[in-house]
């Protein structure tokens, strides 16, 4: 039903996401393992878990965006992804949870350099026409990651430690890293329409005038400045919960194999909600995908909040399928809110804008996962659950609303001249 995308450099970059996303879920499930049945920490952990894996995207983000937009993409990658292995090896040591966090916030200082190349190098490469296509592909990538990483990490936890998952993740980030070396030098976005002193004046523009103008090209689009704020709302009702996901399977009777099971569920729901979106051939507003992806994720949400706080019995044919339910919605929020920033982007400014977009996601959602720990620590674990519920099916239904008053660019109003001309090149 998809077809690849037409650039072999824009397919390395997806290759090249494959074993990174594994990594990525294999260590979730090490993390939370550790954390909830090793050491059996306090929910107020789970919260700084979360702190140290998003702060790094508001304070470093905006300069890694900034500097993403002066350099080389193919560099930028290759070495986000060398500091991420190395930040990998050294979990394996960490024998505290404490110490687990510092590595966590390193390794996501490092990552938040990755994201931004990625996303510009997809607004490079893709023709305009494919990027939904493109996006739904690496949100295919992304899911299945969750599949077999979580199943994997398993049955890895049945023999070995948590911290001899971290070092099998870091030999395969050291992969992702190998797949990005075939990549051809040069590989940047061109300033449109500015002539060669134009460009170079840009190149003398300060760091902090550089991200500045990320923030104003956001403000000048409201395209951009709604779908940003959205799914910055969105994450935050998300945090409100997500982090408490171990705790809750536990009180609801399922052991960590459940818990990874449940994670393989919204990597399965996801990959298809990613193929059916990717499938579509005909225009379509992207709020008409994100406005009811919001609502049917938030009714399991609602459900399993009730059932935790009313200590109802959760059946394991329930519980398994609404992951599912999410995973697919959740396909419908996030591959069109990339492609919203791809298309209404300049493409001189992806980087910034990208950071943007991830800084002020953190920004709304960094005290979601200590309000959460508050409100399971002194009302209940079921709690959270219901409040971020909640404020999503507000939000899809908002979204909803919005729809015949905010307005898009659509894919054949942009030139592909840029795509062709590297797509030669290469």
């Amino acid at each position: 039903m998809m077809k690849l995308p037409k650039n072999r450099d824009l397919r390395r970059i997806l290759m090249a996401q494959v074993p990174a996303d594994f990594a990525d879920w294999l260590d979730y499930v090490a993390i939370i393992s550790l954390f909830t049945y090793t050491w059996s920490v306090e929910p107020i952990y789970f919260a700084f878990f979360a702190l140290a894996f998003s702060l790094p995207y508001l304070i470093v983000g905006p300069f890694s965006g900034a500097l993403v937009d002066r350099c080389d993409l193919k560099t930028v990658m290759v070495w986000s992804n060398l500091g991420r292995a190395a930040s990998t090896f050294a979990l394996a040591f960490a024998g505290q949870p404490e110490l687990v966090l510092v590595l966590v916030f390193i390794r996501s200082s490092v990552d938040s350099f990755f994201s931004p190349a990625k996303q510009t190098a997809i607004q490079v490469l893709a023709e305009k026409s494919e990027l939904m296509a493109t996006n739904s592909l690496s949100q295919i990538l992304n899911q299945a990651s969750k599949i077999v990483g979580p199943a994997v990490g398993g049955a890895l936890l049945i023999f070995v430690s948590s911290q001899s998952v971290f070092v099998v993740n870091g030999f395969v980030s050291l992969l992702a890293l190998a797949i990005l070396l075939w990549l051809p030098k040069g590989l940047r976005p061109k300033n449109s329409g500015e002539t060669e002193a134009g460009a170079t004046d840009q190149k003398k523009m300060g760091i902090f005038a550089e991200i500045a103008e990320g923030y104003k090209t956001v403000g000048r689009i409201p395209a951009l400045w709604v779908t940003i704020g959205l799914g910055a709302f969105g994450f935050f009702a998300i945090f409100l919960h997500d982090t408490l996901i171990g705790p809750v399977t536990k009180l609801l009777g399922f052991d960590q194999s459940i818990l990874g099971l449940t994670v393989t569920a919204v990597g399965a729901g996801g990959v298809l909600g990613a193929l059916a979106v990717g499938s579509i051939k005909r225009p379509i507003h992207p709020y008409a995908l994100i406005g009811p992806g919001m609502f049917i994720a938030s009714l399991f949400t609602l459900l399993l909040g009730f059932a935790a706080t009313n200590m109802w019995a959760f059946p394991l044919w329930i519980f398994v399928p609404g992951a599912f339910v999410i995973g697919f919605a959740s396909s419908g929020i996030f591959v069109p809110m990339r492609t919203v920033l791809q298309l209404e982007t300049p493409p001189d400014k992806m980087g910034r804008v990208t950071a943007v977009s991830e800084a002020v996601t953190v920004t709304a959602m960094m005290g979601a996962p200590f309000i959460g720990a508050m409100l399971a620590t002194n009302y209940g674990l079921g709690v959270p659950f219901v409040i971020g519920g909640g404020l999503s099916l507000v939000l899809g239904l908002g979204t909803i609303a919005l729809i015949p008053f905010i307005k898009f660019k659509k894919a054949d109003e942009q030139p592909d001249s840029q795509e062709a001309e590297l797509a030669n090149a290469s």
